[in-house]
């Protein structure tokens, strides 16, 4: 080829080599730079599409949670305790757990020391409130935007390091020679491509928001997972999500301030009649009232929170409204539950004893479902109301949506993947189980930022002679060459409109067949169909971001499927944020038995112990999806003269290969 062009545009090849490149320019990406740099590792920058972009940085919830071990009052907690919670959510690996919860302190008062002002008593105890899957009061959190906020500050702190920043640069592929990373090819808003090489290349890029077309992610999230696994790079419970009630217009999540405060559901059918429609699906108000507080620290859908009519009642109820009945869902803040014009059937004293007192505590007693937001979170009102949204005066119109990827590349303890040399950590990561408890991922997120740098900077750099062999540029070129090579041989005369509405067409697919309801039988058509537009040719006209786009999306989205038909044929049940029905529409029969003394729904027992592995054979063109058993928590030694004896001796640092 060439040396000088790629698909006919200007390809340069960046004279430095760095011994880190990071992509991604969210609260992960920044803090794997920072501890890089106080490591000693100064030549490294990092690599992003769009600065300003990504989830961390533009999204939250009412009180975006922080998941730590608890530091305040009388509460008994370990890292040991924290790895136990964050491991019963099934198919989590232990010693990841362990890592998460041993140095969740150690990130969690980094970010206090740079300025992430979580609260504390006039004592200094950073005291905590209980999250969803969690035992004790672990949360801590400073409003609805904790992850911009820890983002904004780590930046700041990455600008102070001198640490460079390329933007306006994508990544399109990861450089794989021998099994292990060596750069990246970039395409530059100029629409030239260029390559960096790196001894290390770390994707903090975020979750694949870009599988599917409505979800509560921001607009500006996309992810780049679909590039690792391009790479055939193994992936961990793919299959695993969270899906939750979020809004429409402005995409944000509904949990916590904004279901305690016990807002009205409101259905709308296509002649503007109004139903409040949740009566219809408890058997009376006083059950749908708990359900309804109860889901703001139950936000995501639990199909055994289904049961006795729990609160993912809610969930299954807004699906069967929008479509099943056609209609359009909303909240309302201004009328209490169970509303009517003779006279309002709510009564503050009608909600349980645990409801009650959680308002009364917070001096958040009020009238209407307004009233109390204001008393509770009045920053959760405003928030709203900042995007041109007045929950004072007007309905919020609402979905069941995707929220985030449990899933992701498969890590070892120092979260580096399968291919030696690149590193996954933040959501891209495939670090979470079937539960985790709320805030989870920020910690996950910054403390797999630390163990990825101390890896790198104590044993990758020292132990790493790729590019001491002069004839690296040479295999580099080599890798574009037959990378050329395939985009060319797909391409047909269609033009960039089309490979956005494939985009689109596949984005939808995902939306309404393997969401948080799935049947085999849709899943299997909508995975045949998916193969279909693997052997179709497009062309990327004059914008080849959108065909490396659309060619991530369709690999995951048919990785993405081939997991859940192995999971389901192997017997898997429903389980996680996930119902598993042998038809879509057996959801009706299911929630008109919800208010029945129900055993709980057959989950999977066997597989709580496996993980899924998914890998994308790039040779053979072939997914392959097999179990393995999960890593148990391991017996750590704790006598300090033989850690601090291994730690000084490099021992700790010993490599841990993914098989």
């Amino acid at each position: 080829m060439n040396k000088n062009t790629f698909l006919g545009k200007a390809l340069c090849i960046h004279d430095i080599i760095y011994d880190a490149i990071i992509i991604g320019s969210g609260a992960a990406a920044y803090n794997m730079a920072i501890h890089l740099n106080n490591k000693g590792v100064s030549n490294i920058t990092i690599i992003t599409e769009n600065r300003l972009a990504g989830t961390s940085r533009n999204t939250g919830s009412d009180k975006q949670t922080y998941y730590k071990v608890a530091c305040a009052g009388d509460q008994k907690d370990s890292p040991r305790d924290m790895a136990e919670t964050l491991f019963s959510g099934g198919s989590m690996d232990g010693d990841i757990a362990l890592c998460e919860a041993g140095h969740s302190l150690e990130e969690f008062f980094h970010l206090v020391s740079l300025g992430v002002d979580f609260p504390h008593n006039r004592y200094g105890e950073f005291v905590g409130y209980k999250t969803d899957h969690d035992p004790l009061q672990r949360a801590s959190s400073i409003g609805p935007y904790t992850s911009q906020k820890m983002t904004e500050i780590l930046e700041k702190e990455t600008i102070a390091k001198n640490i460079p920043i390329i933007d306006s640069t994508r990544v399109v592929k990861v450089l794989v020679s021998d099994g292990r990373s060596a750069g990246v090819l970039c395409l530059e808003a100029s629409g030239n491509f260029k390559v960096f090489l790196s001894k290390n290349c770390i994707f903090a890029s975020g979750g694949p928001a870009g599988l599917y077309k409505n979800s509560i992610y921001p607009e500006s999230q996309f992810g780049a997972s679909g590039i690792l696994a391009t790479e055939g790079v193994i992936f961990s419970n793919i299959t695993e999500w969270q899906y939750g009630i979020g809004s429409v217009d402005f995409r944000w999540n509904l949990s916590g301030s904004y279901q305690q405060v016990i807002p009205r559901y409101v259905s709308i059918d296509k002649n503007g009649v109004e139903y409040d429609f949740l009566v219809s699906y408890f058997s009376n108000i006083e059950y749908m009232v708990k359900a309804i507080f109860n889901k703001g620290y139950e936000w995501p859908f639990d199909p055994n929170k289904i049961i006795n009519q729990g609160s993912s009642v809610i969930d299954i109820a807004i699906y069967i409204e929008k479509y099943i009945l056609n209609r359009k869902v909303f909240l309302d803040f201004t009328k209490n539950p169970g509303y009517k014009e003779s006279g309002d059937a709510f009564d503050i004293q009608m909600i349980d004893a645990t409801a009650y007192n959680y308002l009364y505590r917070s001096r958040a007693i009020g009238f209407s479902p307004i009233d109390r937001l204001k008393k509770l979170n009045l920053a959760a009102y405003e928030l709203y109301k900042s995007n041109n949204i007045d929950l004072e005066k007007e309905y919020l119109e609402i979905d069941m949506l995707p929220q985030h990827h449990n899933g992701g590349a498969e890590i070892n303890i120092w979260w580096e993947t399968s291919v030696h040399h690149l590193f996954a950590i933040g959501e891209c990561a495939g670090s979470h189980g079937v539960h985790r408890p709320g805030g989870s991922a920020l910690n996950s997120g910054q403390v797999g930022g630390l163990r990825a740098a101390s890896y790198i900077a104590a044993y990758a750099l020292k132990n790493d002679i790729f590019f001491d062999d002069t004839g690296y540029i040479d295999q580099i070129l080599k890798i574009i060459e037959k990378f050329e090579k395939k985009i060319c041989n797909s391409f047909a005369n269609l033009s960039e409109n089309d490979v956005s509405s494939h985009l689109v067409h596949i984005q939808k697919i995902n939306n309404r067949h393997i969401a948080f309801l799935r049947s085999k039988n849709l899943i299997l058509e909508a995975y045949e169909e998916l193969n279909k537009l693997s052997e179709k040719k497009l062309n990327f006209g004059e914008n080849p971001g959108a065909y490396f786009r659309y060619q991530e999306i369709l690999l995951l989205s048919r990785m993405f499927c081939h997991a859940i038909l192995y999971y389901i044929n192997k017997g898997g049940k429903s389980r996680g944020s996930y119902l598993i029905l042998d038809n879509i529409n057996d959801i009706t029969t299911i929630i008109q038995k919800s208010d029945q003394n129900q055993e709980k729904i057959e989950e999977e027992k066997l597989y709580k112990n496996n993980i899924i592995n998914t890998k994308y054979d790039p040779v053979k063109n072939e997914i392959v999806s097999y179990m393995r058993p999960v890593r148990t928590i391991p017996s750590s030694d704790i006598w300090f003269e033989n850690v601090w004896h291994e730690y000084n001796n490099g021992a700790i640092w010993k490599n841990q290969t993914i098989s």
